[in-house]
């Protein structure tokens, strides 16, 4: 526990079993360990391939959010299908808007969890990271992410500090202070919480995660909170460019190829589940979109190989002749893949 913050244990508030996952992808990673907090029999293939997320390349304008996804808002209704309703604030705030925001999220957040529902939020600790949280005291939240386990990483985080991504591991610490990190006084407030209802039949839900993927890949590119975002073959294109003209950043680079790793890995495996699920569907439809994701997902390997994640961050990105190789079979891939979800969603109507 840091000096300057004391915590009387006797007044913290938690819930008990509720748990990061662990996944890359950590809103999908957040709803993993709300389904698992709930005790629901979905695995993770199953919870991607529901959402439509395990389908999806999402790139945002700078090309440094590897989190951003598709709209939470489409995701969270895709996941009411499956028996989880999820409520509370994703918005943009400043000044005092935003400290107002924040003090309106505390209260809904302290509420769920004495009523024992799991609560996560987004830029709580880690920027564009969710992460879960599963307590609170008198002074503010207690989260657990990719950085539990390091020195302070368990410490309170001030209800002040929700949107701003103070997180209080050592490293974090160390990192701003290195970098003379000025506190903004504004900007993304995402706070939810979660509780468990009815799910809806399984083929209907499959079928809304396709038409979700299939309606997003059509637009290409799409605005949200006034930000342009860039889908599937329109997200490929841009990557190309950026490599092309030495314009991409390695270190978010290798973060959104950790994703889509697992996102095409587990598109694999639902689609196995699907298979199993529901046999009126072609085998072989369902057998050549296996085989198509499984290919993908090697292509992203060599890439995850060329490209690790390391600390402290490397800008510059080697290999490009190659990288771009990868890149352009990664896009006739995807089309074939594309392709394949359409003749799919094509037997269920």
């Amino acid at each position: 526990m840091r000096d300057d913050i004391v915590v009387d244990s006797s007044k913290i508030v938690s819930l008990e079993n509720y748990n990061f996952s662990g996944l890359d992808a950590s809103l999908i990673g957040a709803i993993k360990s709300v389904i698992d907090y709930y005790q629901l029999p979905l695995t993770t293939s199953w919870i991607y391939g529901m959402t439509g997320y395990a389908f999806l390349h999402v790139l945002d304008e700078e090309m440094v959010k590897p989190n951003i996804g598709p709209p939470e808002p489409e995701i969270f209704k895709l996941i009411r299908n499956l028996g989880i309703d999820i409520n509370g604030f994703h918005d943009y705030a400043e000044g005092e808007d935003f400290k107002n925001l924040q003090a309106v999220a505390w209260e809904k957040a302290k509420l769920a969890i004495r009523s024992k529902q799991p609560v996560f939020a987004k830029n709580i600790d880690i920027r564009n990271q969710t992460s879960v949280v599963y307590a609170y005291s008198d002074i503010g939240y207690y989260t657990k992410s990719w950085h539990t386990g390091y020195e302070h990483s368990e410490d309170v985080i001030p209800w002040k500090a929700l949107g701003l991504g103070l997180c209080p591991c050592i490293n974090c610490v160390n990192s701003r202070k290195e970098s003379k990190f000025v506190t903004p006084t504004g900007g993304l407030i995402s706070l939810h919480w979660a509780k468990p209802i009815e799910a809806v039949d399984e083929l209907k839900a499959f079928k809304e995660a396709l038409e979700f993927v299939i309606h997003l890949n059509e637009e290409g590119i799409y605005k949200w909170e006034g930000k342009a975002y860039f889908v599937g073959q329109k997200a490929y294109e841009r990557w190309l460019t950026a490599i092309e003209n030495n314009a991409i950043n390695k270190y978010y680079f290798s973060l959104f190829i950790e994703i889509l790793n697992e996102g095409r890995h587990h598109a694999a495996k639902f689609l196995a589940e699907i298979k199993e699920k529901f046999a009126f569907i072609d085998k072989q439809l369902i057998d050549d979109g296996i085989t198509t994701y499984s290919a993908i997902t090697s292509r992203y390997k060599m890439l995850n190989e060329m490209y690790p994640y390391e600390e402290p961050p490397v800008i510059e990105l080697n290999e490009k002749e190659r990288c771009i190789t990868i890149v352009k079979e990664l896009m006739d891939l995807e089309n074939k893949a594309l392709n394949t979800l359409n003749e799919i969603y094509a037997c269920l109507k």
